[in-house]
């Protein structure tokens, strides 16, 4: 049974789950985050503290704490069992895009339109770091899961690596010809994932990198490669198959697209790697010809 969540009164622009499944948090232009009990459908809390735009918001690891950056220029850490203010992190000179936490939930990173990337002690409300490096907007940011290396996406159309204990720019990563506005990695951190307004997905070796191969408009010619009685007359397309996994863990669902890197499962989880005569390693952004 699904529920429609009504009482943001302007755009909803984020929304995060609890690690436990149990809250979910909502962020809106109408300047409020609400927490509502995803059994019921009902608000739990109406979380009021900025002057503008709510653009994002992430739970800690541990459940206790709700980040949230805003157009106000600000970042709000919130105690999610009482609904009040912890600390207020002041330091960004415009819009707060994107906010993260470590894997330990000791390390918050924020993205913002001032360019610049920047990391805060939770306890403290301390800045810790500042890393300068994009010449545009930093729209989305994301900690790898060691905590070693925190990932940007920007505005200038790139994406950076950085080390997390030194703040110098490990890699800076070229392909996407419009704003990178989404950044995350796999489970196992090798993989990191990056969308675009140039329409894209793109998949980069976190290691080398290096972007892996992604896109080919002769699709027909590539599923030749991949010898499988499910293509063997015809190389269409279902719904079916549609689910990427890295690491034994689906990262997402593609509709009308087939991707060919990682491992295929059906929708029931059964994994069809036993399908293929060889392995491959690409991948095919859309079936829609354009």
């Amino acid at each position: 049974m699904g529920f429609k969540l009504d009482g943001h009164t302007h755009n909803v622009n984020s929304v995060c789950f609890s690690p436990d499944g149990y809250i979910l948090a909502s962020g809106s232009s109408d300047n409020f985050i609400r927490l509502w009990d995803v059994e019921t459908g009902q608000q739990k809390a109406k979380l009021d503290g900025h002057s503008n735009y709510v653009n994002f918001i992430c739970f800690s690891p541990d459940g206790n704490t709700l980040a949230s950056g805003s157009s106000d220029n600000s970042i709000c850490l919130w105690d999610v069992k009482t609904g009040e203010q912890k600390v207020k992190l002041d330091g960004h000179t415009h819009n707060v895009n994107s906010v993260c936490f470590s894997p330990d939930g000791y390390v918050l990173a924020s993205g913002s339109s001032d360019n610049s990337v920047r990391l805060w002690q939770v306890k403290t409300g301390f800045q810790k770091a500042q890393f300068i490096g994009h010449s545009d907007n930093v729209r989305s940011v994301c900690i790898s899961p060691d905590g070693n290396t925190l990932v940007s996406g920007s505005s200038d159309n790139s994406i950076r690596l950085w080390d997390v204990k030194t703040g110098e720019q490990k890699v800076k990563l070229d392909g996407h010809i419009h704003n990178v506005n989404s950044v995350c990695f796999s489970p196992d951190g090798y993989i990191l994932a990056s969308g675009s307004s140039d329409n894209s997905i793109r998949l980069w070796d976190t290691q080398k990198g290096q972007e892996i191969q992604t896109s080919n408009n002769n699709y027909k010619d590539i599923l030749t490669k991949f010898k499988t009685t499910f293509f063997q007359n015809t190389p269409q397309v279902t719904r079916i198959i549609t689910f990427l996994l890295i690491t034994k863990t689906p990262i997402f669902q593609a509709q009308g697209a087939l991707i060919i890197y990682g491992d295929f499962v059906n929708f029931n989880g059964y994994n069809l790697r036993s399908l293929f005569e060889s392995q491959g390693s690409l991948f095919l952004e859309s079936l829609i010809q354009k």
